[in-house]
């Protein structure tokens, strides 16, 4: 392993760890919203695509998943399949930081506490006027949220989900 290839691999493990998020979690964030026909949901480091088929069978538009690990990528594609949302359902194995968020109307990140600044800025500067933005847990830097819930589940974690509107 060379150290351009070396330092990649540290980068996806710290910035880019594989949390997923639990059914509760996901369900109340999608109730956060409203997804109108012709819009496109995004996940931002959408690992096995559970936020995707979810939103892709409550709202009936297109979704598209970035993962930045080809293997979570490949079982994302394989659980659209599975759950019949496949033709509504895209995944790009690609780092969030490379993508344009321009052109999508409603977002839903799972971020590490790691990239929350750049994420932050990068949502502020590039998402259009009346984006949403649903953020698990870790709330975005100069920005206010609209709403915000809390998720109780089994265990000493409760879970907070962020909605901003752009």
């Amino acid at each position: 392993m060379n150290a351009d290839s070396g330092a990649a691999l540290v980068r996806r493990l710290l910035e880019f760890p594989y949390l997923p998020s639990s059914l509760d979690v996901v369900d109340a964030a999608l109730n956060m919203v409203e997804v109108k026909p012709g819009e496109i949901f995004v996940d931002l480091g959408c690992g096995d695509g559970t936020v995707l088929v979810r939103a892709a069978k409550k709202f009936r538009t297109y979704c598209i998943g970035f993962e930045i690990n080809p293997d979570l990528a490949m079982l994302a594609r394989k659980k659209a399949e599975k759950h019949g949302v496949r033709r509504l359902v895209d995944i790009v194995c690609a780092d969030l930081f490379t993508v344009n968020l321009s052109k999508f109307n409603v977002i839903y990140v799972y971020p590490f506490p790691t990239i929350i600044d750049r994420l932050s800025e990068k949502i502020a500067a590039e998402c259009k006027k009346e984006t949403k933005v649903l953020v698990h847990d870790y709330p975005l830097k100069r920005l206010n949220p609209t709403k915000s819930i809390e998720i109780h589940e089994k265990g000493l974690h409760t879970h907070l989900i962020y909605l901003y509107t752009l």
